[in-house]
């Protein structure tokens, strides 16, 4: 089945989600990789304030990936941006998504301690390869954080348009293509 999201999604959305559906998003979405995930659960463990852009995120999607960006007077453009292997962010992920209340996760790979149904969230995969297409699906780059991590590796917030398609391989009953 195919499924037009509007980010932020609730738990009403991802109760439709079954695995192998496929699925198109809209709205605003973050960029994250191992050194964010990382740096997301020492500032909460540290009592650290996270950045104020992050404090919108509640019911939307983190996409592990590293994207090739190119800078010119103050503005970024997204040349490639495909996804990153999941499960290196697999010890931090399930304190990700509750720090920022995320509740779709977008990668490649699956991830295998990911508590989908604990925390009604579902994981989205997104086919290696096909970062080159990614800059048509989105409609700005809103923002950018932890640029000290270095560009691949920052935080990049992006308003997308029928991001996809993403296929439903993690959903939020605990079922799962990879087990």
């Amino acid at each position: 089945m195919k499924h037009e999201l509007n980010l932020p999604v609730d738990d009403r959305d991802l109760i439709n989600l079954k695995i192998g559906d496929v699925v198109y998003l809209n709205g605003i979405l973050i960029t994250a990789r191992d050194q964010v995930h990382k740096r997301i659960v020492e500032y909460f463990k540290n009592k650290k304030d996270l950045p104020a852009s992050f404090k919108n995120l509640k019911g939307s999607a983190i996409y592990h990936c590293g994207p090739i960006i190119k800078e010119s007077n103050g503005t970024y453009q997204i040349i490639s941006g495909g996804p990153t292997t999941s499960q290196r962010m697999d010890d931090f992920e399930n304190d990700v998504v509750k720090i920022l209340g995320i509740k779709l996760v977008i990668g490649k790979g699956g991830m295998k301690n990911l508590d989908t149904k604990g925390n009604k969230i579902a994981y989205l995969s997104f086919t290696g390869g096909c970062g080159a297409i990614i800059h048509k699906k989105i409609e700005k780059i809103i923002d950018v954080e932890w640029k000290d991590l270095g560009i691949c590796e920052a935080v990049w917030i992006l308003k997308v348009k029928d991001f996809g398609p993403l296929i439903v391989s993690q959903d939020a009953s605990g079922n799962s293509l990879y087990k």
